[in-house]
């Protein structure tokens, strides 16, 4: 059975071997009451079923059975969580991976290619890319006040950044 990694055990939670989990999508999967879940282990994927999940301001915490001790819990912190490659739906068109946008071209309108993206940083509101440049490293908010889009066919982020941009060499056109 191919499986897919849907979220990652970060750190155990108290004594009752409860851990925090990242899921990779908001809201996706549920892991309901019962459901089974697959941890990717070095001997192979292993199941478990979940015993109860919930969400608070601090994050998403998830019992499974069978895990019922600080120690086991700790030994799963790291791991990723998997579900059936068939039980998860394809990303929407709209979203991206942050990590396969690594090494995109940054083209800005005026300038032309100024860097390629070193990293995509997902903030409270909205994401930023941090470009290597030339001059070194520079944040683009990407947000639509930039014209920033993304062309995944072509491996590359388009942008209109206003003259005088901070960490752009060369800026003498203020608009």
């Amino acid at each position: 059975m191919a499986l897919t990694p849907v979220a990652r055990i970060v750190k155990p939670r108290g004594f009752r071997g409860q851990v925090w989990v990242t899921r990779y999508r908001r809201g996706f999967p549920p892991f309901d009451r019962g459901s089974a879940v697959w941890i990717a282990m070095p001997s192979g994927a292993e199941a478990f079923t979940v015993g109860e999940f919930f969400e608070y301001a601090k994050g998403e915490v998830l019992a499974l059975v069978g895990v019922d001790g600080l120690e086991r819990a700790e030994g799963l912190c790291g791991r990723e969580l998997c579900l059936p490659a068939e039980a998860v739906p394809p990303d929407a068109e709209e979203t991206f991976d942050a990590e396969a946008i690594v090494g995109f071209e940054v083209v800005d309108r005026r300038r032309g290619i100024i860097g390629s993206v070193a990293a995509a940083v997902e903030g409270p509101a909205y994401w930023s890319f941090l470009l290597e440049t030339p001059a070194g490293e520079v944040e683009i908010p990407a947000v639509k006040g930039l014209g920033v889009v993304l062309e995944k066919d072509l491996r590359r982020v388009r942008v209109d950044l206003p003259g005088g941009y901070p960490g752009l060499p060369g800026e003498d056109d203020e608009d």
